[in-house]
């Protein structure tokens, strides 16, 4: 039988067998690399993943489907999110009433206003919204 791809655990990647000489001269082919067949690949290197899924590999060191990683959202775009909703919320319970903005409201958007500008470069989580 004839192998015409190989699949690394360590980079969770295929690599063709017609390409093995070029990897190995550049010092690129996986120790780790073994053969799979044909249908391995067209799974696993071709075919669009289910929802949600994205490749992996599997404790024998095979391809897998696994849950896809959600990806991080970064604090600045957060605290941006968090403060256009304490504005909303601010000017719902007290601007549209004509009263005035409690000292914990001005104190948590004055927080955000430092995320979001860059002002605050040492806070990792979003400070705690008051209560309304």
């Amino acid at each position: 039988m004839t192998t015409n791809y190989y699949f690394s655990a360590s980079t969770n990647a295929f690599y063709l067998a017609s390409l093995r000489a070029q990897y190995a001269t550049a010092g690129t082919w996986p120790a780790d690399a073994v053969a799979v067949t044909d249908d391995t690949f067209a799974t696993y290197g071709i075919a669009t993943p289910p929802a949600g899924q994205a490749r992996g590999v599997a404790s024998d060191g095979t391809p897998t489907w696994i849950a896809a990683p959600t990806p991080a959202v970064p604090l600045k775009t957060q605290a941006s999110n968090a403060l256009a909703q304490a504005q909303q919320t601010v000017w719902a319970e007290y601007g549209s009433l004509g009263q005035a903005v409690p000292a914990a409201w001005v104190t948590y958007q004055t927080a955000l206003r430092a995320i979001v500008a860059g002002a605050d470069t040492t806070s990792t989580t979003l400070p705690v919204a008051p209560a309304t």
